[in-house]
């Protein structure tokens, strides 16, 4: 198995095809896993016959479309003023840290001067 079969995921396709019956032709629908939409179309192809994959499209994740929600100019606002917030108190702390590292260096020094 290759590292790229592994870490790679596969994308799902959406296929409208001409299936053909005894009696006449039908459409139908079907999901197709596949690399590539190149992939997709051979394999549908292979399964249906060349003149029978009508259409062929990619279907979005839905798992990254449900986690993404458009924000309003205040929501964005309020969003860039509380991570503003959450960025100044991370250098308070660091600052602190300095100063409390910096006074035990003092100490430090001092008492190893005695």
């Amino acid at each position: 198995m290759k590292i790229n079969e592994v870490t790679t995921n596969l994308n799902t396709y959406v296929a409208t095809v001409r299936v053909v019956l005894r009696n006449g032709t039908t459409m139908a629908k079907t999901h197709v896993i596949a690399d590539g939409i190149n992939q997709a179309r051979m394999l549908l192809m292979h399964l249906y016959g060349e003149s029978n994959v009508l259409l062929l499209q990619a279907v979005i994740d839905k798992d990254m479309t449900e986690g993404t929600k458009t924000l309003t100019a205040s929501e964005l606002q309020v969003k860039s003023m509380t991570d503003r917030a959450k960025q100044l108190n991370q250098q308070a702390k660091q600052t602190r840290a300095r100063q409390s590292l910096k006074d035990a260096q003092h100490k430090l020094n001092l008492a190893s001067q005695k």
